[in-house]
């Protein structure tokens, strides 16, 4: 059973530090967690009209099976790269930013009240197995505001924290991180969930903690911001999660470093170092070095679109990809489903080539 435990700032896999004795460049490599954005692994849309547009190029149809199983079939090649975690949400992430499409498609692991979906507590089942075989660590993300709203009330929130903290448990699953919400400042822009708030977000996370001992709790902001402070976790979040999760969506490397180097140098974080994870960033390999030399492991975030191009930072908003001039073997990114989990695009290969010299994979 693959296990995965926290040491002072490093990972530690079956009580192992991650890529043990490595070095690179000068710099430590061992006890980082170097990871990719895979929210849509368990992905289904229960809307008629919406779900058209994640048709399969080959069938003309959507079929969550096939994509938990691909997603699977691609992980011993992730890992062969060095990767060793992946990001996976019940309530996904943003498949396409197209408004009709956005605000209407209907991916919950949750019914309105709460109750874990069996169809999607199945394909996780199957991505954890999976990832437990080949020595893996998977974030599992419970919340992402628009399907927050999709939630009858608080209590119908709390209890779906709980039912995914009890599946996860009673599954004996020891290879989880838990990263509670996606990005808590669009959630309370967004949904009526105070409890979200980055000063409140400990109660519930401490809550949860003292029921589920037995898992590692984090939660993420948006685009980490040093000069707005949007973004960036407050002392008490900081002293409240397991490991840091921060986002560098919209950043330029000299943003990146700057939010890293406040969090580094907050006195709750001095005094208790934790791993800092970025399990959402861009396809720009510029922010992961500058994130991995500052020992903060970096997450590939690609959202995938019809004409995506050579600049890792280009705006995916509102940009479609739609099917009939995107065969299989050219599908870019990794959010935008259908899906193609391989590693068949120039961004793609970039990083997780990159991630197998740092880390000696290859």
């Amino acid at each position: 059973m693959t296990t995965v435990t926290i040491h002072g700032a490093d990972v530690y896999i079956d009580g192992k530090p991650t890529y043990p004795g490595r070095w690179y460049q000068g710099h430590r490599i061992e006890g980082m967690l170097f990871n990719v954005r895979a929210v849509q692994a368990i992905f289904d849309d229960a809307n008629p009209v919406t779900v058209a547009h994640w048709a399969y190029p080959d069938t003309g149809r959507w079929d969550p099976e096939r994509n938990t199983d691909a997603f699977c079939e691609a992980l011993p090649s992730w890992y062969d790269h060095g990767i060793r975690a992946f990001g996976v949400n019940l309530q996904g992430g943003g498949p396409m930013y197209v408004r009709d499409v956005y605000f209407n498609y209907d991916n919950n692991g949750f019914t309105p009240q709460g109750a874990l979906r069996p169809a999607y507590a199945a394909r996780l089942d199957r991505v954890l197995k999976r990832a437990d075989a080949l020595g893996m660590v998977a974030n599992v993300g419970f919340f992402y505001w628009m399907m927050l709203n999709r939630m009858e009330d608080e209590a119908a929130v709390w209890r779906a924290a709980r039912e995914a903290c009890a599946f996860i448990c009673e599954g004996g699953y020891r290879n989880v991180l838990v990263e509670l919400a996606n990005e808590i400042d669009v959630v309370v822009d967004h949904t009526p969930y105070s409890i979200f708030r980055a000063d409140r977000q400990h109660e519930m996370l401490d809550t949860l903690r003292a029921e589920f001992p037995g898992l590692l709790f984090s939660t993420s902001g948006g685009g980490a911001e040093v000069h707005t402070g949007r973004g960036m976790p407050p002392a008490s979040l900081v002293r409240s999660v397991d490991y840091i999760l921060l986002h560098g969506n919209g950043l330029r490397p000299e943003g990146l470093i700057a939010a890293i180097e406040q969090v580094q140098g907050m006195e709750a974080y001095r005094i208790a170092p934790k791993p800092i994870i970025i399990n959402e960033d861009s396809p720009a390999l510029p922010n992961f070095e500058a994130a991995w030399p500052r020992r903060v492991s970096w997450g590939y975030y690609d959202q995938g679109w019809h004409g995506q191009g050579g600049d890792p930072w280009e705006d995916y908003n509102p940009r479609p990809r739609w099917r009939d001039d995107a065969p299989w073997e050219d599908l870019t990114g990794f959010q935008t489903p259908p899906v193609n989990w391989t590693i068949n695009t120039p961004f793609k290969r970039a990083f997780f080539e990159r991630v197998a010299e740092i880390t000696g994979a290859r």
